[in-house]
């Protein structure tokens, strides 16, 4: 059989055409995932732009790098903003002056945009993964199939490799255009007391084609990855084996690394005599690597709640989510993972937002140091929303695709007499258990390691109102997720549906 007829019957409709659907899930967070990263990564840029002399990132870091007579402009501007600060000190500030002496700050933001376009992979790889696994979920079938009826690994290799492909780089495409109608809306923000321009937030054609080799090879990676268990043994792809069970080391070294990391927050001022950078770089690695811990400790939390609700269920709806999220828990904790990371920013963000209306009562509007607090805010709320929207996609599209993979169970539950009120609920229920339980870990562990450094802002009622709105946000995301999920579901009709199909 020639590649040619066998394309064509991989991708043949079936009698519900689940196969189109997954595709275009995967399409639509392939070009949701590249839009956010191809915005963050112009943000960052912009500032990159602002903080060079001549707006080139090696001049940034080596002044010997950049053109000839800019670094000395530069320098010069730099000086007189250094003699407003001198002039001005406490006084009243105007829009001008504050705007000069905001490229002071240029640093600071090219390394705040940084930690937040790197705070931002997590979920973007995350969501780009779960496209990828859910074009393999209905992938995967199909293979085994074409494998028992003769297709040789070469032949289904290459289907894998032009299938994945394509969705990934129709996605990413897709993404590019979604970059583009974002780049108007990135531009009427404010950041150091001025707008950005299409200039500063334009990434280069270099960058769109790297974003669009990376999204391509990552869907391809994760194809073939799942793709070895197809050629080896496609009887067990169709058997459907079980996941192994997290085990406990998990939560010992989460607390051991949390420890660790609030004692160094708590003796951050010892490290003061390294320099301002060495204590910001500190600051962060010890968030970043909380963050990473809490992706750790996840599916072992998630296991051990679902465990511990499904010894004592109220109802039916509850027996069957708990079992669905120990049967895997590892994908009960991708459906959320990405929150953790904006409950985290959220926290941040909750304490940022206070300090910016008003430093040692000085509620100057343009006052640099209040214009810089302000900005620091205004960033950590649209990382926010961008985690945010990054996590709400993927777990809608990995309920969604949990739907369409787990077609014939909800059928052979349908069949015993399960009514669909039921089912409903055990599918809400096998979201918002995962999702409450990671809150309130990435909350408190945020929260841990906040409170040695600005324990008195944490506490204040404006901040925690701030910070309530952020979860309320990501909560009311990933709800919108999972009554997706259901839409699909009923549009399913598991009667006479066939995991073939």
């Amino acid at each position: 059989m020639n590649m040619f007829r066998l394309w064509r019957l991989f991708h043949r409709s079936g009698t519900r055409g689940t196969s189109s659907r997954t595709s275009a899930l995967a399409i639509v967070a392939f070009a949701s995932a590249t839009a956010v990263f191809l915005t963050v990564l112009g943000g960052l840029h912009g500032f990159i732009w602002r903080a060079s002399a001549d707006h080139t990132f090696g001049c940034m870091i080596n002044s010997n790098r950049c053109a000839p007579g800019t670094y000395e402009t530069w320098s010069k501007t730099l000086a007189h903003a250094d003699k407003l600060v001198a002039t001005v000190g406490d006084g009243h500030w105007t829009a001008d002056q504050a705007t000069a002496v905001m490229n002071t700050y240029s640093d600071g933001y090219v390394l705040l945009a940084a930690f937040a376009s790197l705070l931002l992979i997590v979920p973007f790889v995350a969501l780009a993964g779960s496209a990828a696994r859910l074009a393999a979920s209905r992938r995967d079938a199909r293979l085994a199939a074409l494998r028992l009826a003769g297709a040789t690994t070469a032949q289904v290799t290459k289907l894998t490799a032009l299938d994945a492909g394509g969705q990934a780089l129709l996605g990413a495409l897709v993404g590019m255009a979604g970059y583009f109608a974002l780049i108007p809306a990135i531009m009427l923000l404010d950041f150091q007391n001025q707008h950005f321009t299409f200039e500063q937030l334009w990434v280069g054609l270099p960058a769109l084609a790297a974003v669009t080799v990376g999204v391509t090879l990552l869907a391809l990676v994760s194809a073939l990855v799942a793709l070895r268990r197809v050629a080896i043994t496609p009887l067990g792809v169709m058997q459907r084996t079980g996941q192994p069970m997290p085990s406990a080391w998990r939560a010992l070294i989460f607390l051991a690394v949390l420890a660790v990391g609030y004692l160094l927050l708590n003796s951050i001022s010892a490290f003061a005599h390294l320099g301002q950078m060495v204590v910001y770089a500190i600051i962060f690695g010890v968030f970043f690597l909380g963050f990473a811990m809490v992706n750790v400790v996840g599916t072992w939390v998630v296991a051990m709640r679902a465990r511990s609700r499904a010894k004592h269920p109220k109802d039916a709806a509850t027996m069957i989510a708990m079992r669905r999220i120990l049967d895997n828990p590892k994908r009960a904790w991708r459906n959320v993972s990405g929150v953790a990371l904006a409950v985290f920013i959220a926290g941040m963000t909750s304490v940022c937002g206070l300090l910016a209306t008003g430093i040692g009562g000085n509620h100057d509007p343009f006052d640099p140091s209040m214009l810089y607090m302000r900005d620091i805010a205004m960033g950590g709320f649209l990382t926010l929303a961008f985690a945010a929207v990054l996590a709400a996609v993927s777990s809608g599209v990995m309920q969604t695709g949990n739907v369409y993979d787990q077609a014939d169970e909800y059928r052979m539950l349908a069949l015993e007499g399960t009514d669909e009120a039921t089912l409903d609920k055990a599918r809400m229920m096998e979201v918002i258990t995962p999702l409450n339980t990671v809150m309130a870990v990435s909350l408190g562990c945020s929260v841990l390691l906040l409170f040695p450094i600005l324990a008195t802002s944490l506490l204040n009622p404006a901040s925690l109102l701030t910070l309530a709105a952020g979860i309320g946000l990501c909560y009311a995301l990933m709800v919108l997720g999972g009554c997706a999920a259901n839409h699909a579901a009923h549009g399913l009709g598991h009667a006479g549906y066939r995991m073939d199909d």
